[in-house]
């Protein structure tokens, strides 16, 4: 404020400025004040402001009567589409900054006009140390001042630095499976660096409910038509691929009998792919050798009935379906009753059996007919037969 004394401007200092009886306030140049609201700002007539404990900006009445008092020191309002603008150099940054009385700037969100990054941090201002920036020109969001993120458009790039834990969890209030030496007890999946130095992902999924899936994988083919192909060359709907470096930067195939997949029973390994397509399984030693294993091999034909051509030794079969589901060679129902689900390894010990115990017959026999051969015609004749036959008898 200035007036003039004996021809000479002076300025007047006013520390205080007090309404007393004008119902609109006072008016400074072009900044109006009432009841320590603005109501007029660079010739703007704002609207009579009513809300917060500091400034409050309003050009239209909201219809809102009052505001949270932990964020009330600035308010703006409007009744149709409301904000603020804040302008930078084309080479400059932006700011907002978060401080109390320990820090100015305990955290910051930064807009980056160089390189048309948003930042948002902590700590400090420091663009190095964003927690997470998204990248304007190709609409891509990294973390941890990750500033070329390896995705295309609309992609998320997680960068872990230096950690070695969780990089992504997944929680819900609804779980609680009590497995806390791994996860949190609320965290139904998590993805875990599997070498701390050589990478690789370790996926753990968790339930609360025993006999309840921890992992399902669905692949939905949109479409009747499906691979049938069974060459080298074929597809299907899940496919896993295991594959090396072929000591450049490419891939390539595996090795010669490279384990290409396992399945283990927590850290004891059960199964395993080789790259020649071969299977192996840590199978039981359950054997079958108080049982005719022929006899078992052809009663899972039996009971299944599918594309069996009847034999007139089928009547001489002693064991049932049961049987095969008491020595779990086959699977059960929910109630109990015997189905046609394999135990594939189970299968194979029995006929492995079966093959010996054909094959201890076929020595008996062949020592009961050389026998009667000897009688027959002479031990001299019965030895010509087996060499002409190739037969070698067991010393």
């Amino acid at each position: 404020m200035s007036v003039e004394v004996d021809g000479v401007n002076k300025s007047i200092k006013v520390d205080t400025i007090s309404e007393v009886t004008s119902a609109n306030g006072v008016a400074i140049d072009s900044l109006g004040i009432k009841d320590g609201k603005i109501t007029n700002l660079m010739n703007a007539t704002l609207s009579a402001a009513d809300l917060g404990s500091g400034i409050h900006i309003k050009s239209a009445d909201s219809g809102l009567s009052s505001v949270t008092a932990g964020g009330d020191e600035l308010i703006i309002e409007g009744s149709g589409d409301s904000g603020m603008h804040i302008l930078s150099g084309a080479s400059n940054d932006g700011n907002i900054f978060f401080g109390d009385s320990g820090d100015a700037d305990n955290a910051y969100i930064t807009y980056d006009h160089s390189t048309n990054h948003l930042l948002f941090g902590h700590g400090g201002v420091n663009k190095a140390n964003a927690s997470l920036i998204f990248h304007g020109s190709d609409l891509t969001i990294g973390t941890n001042s990750e500033t070329s993120p390896d995705t295309s458009r609309g992609g998320l790039c997680l960068n872990q630095g230096g950690g070695d834990t969780t990089i992504l969890s997944f929680k819900s209030s609804d779980i609680a499976h009590g497995v806390t030496d791994s996860a949190e007890t609320d965290t139904w999946c998590k993805f875990t660096k599997e070498s701390a130095a050589n990478g690789g992902l370790i996926m753990q999924c968790y339930t609360e409910a025993a006999g309840s899936e921890a992992f399902k994988v669905i692949g939905t083919v949109g479409g009747t038509s499906f691979n049938t192909g069974r060459a080298t060359s074929g597809h299907a709907v899940l496919e896993f691929v295991a594959a090396g470096s072929d000591g450049s930067t490419g891939d390539a195939d595996c090795g010669s009998n490279a384990n290409l997949m396992s399945i283990q029973n927590r850290n004891t390994a059960r199964f395993f792919f080789d790259a020649e397509g071969d299977f192996h399984a840590d199978s039981s030693s359950t054997t079958f050798d108080e049982y005719d294993d022929a006899q078992l091999a052809r009663t899972f034909d039996i009971t299944h009935g599918r594309g069996v051509i009847e034999s007139k030794f089928d009547k001489f079969i002693s064991y049932n379906h049961e049987k095969l589901a008491e020595l779990n060679l086959v699977g059960r129902e929910d109630d109990g009753a015997p189905n046609h689900f394999i135990n594939v390894t189970g299968m194979q010990r029995l006929h492995n059996g079966a093959i010996w115990q054909q094959y201890e017959k076929t020595e008996r026999l062949t020592n009961a007919m050389y026998e009667l051969a000897k009688a027959a015609v002479g031990e001299e004749k019965a030895n010509e037969i087996l060499e002409q036959n190739e037969i070698k008898l067991l010393n």
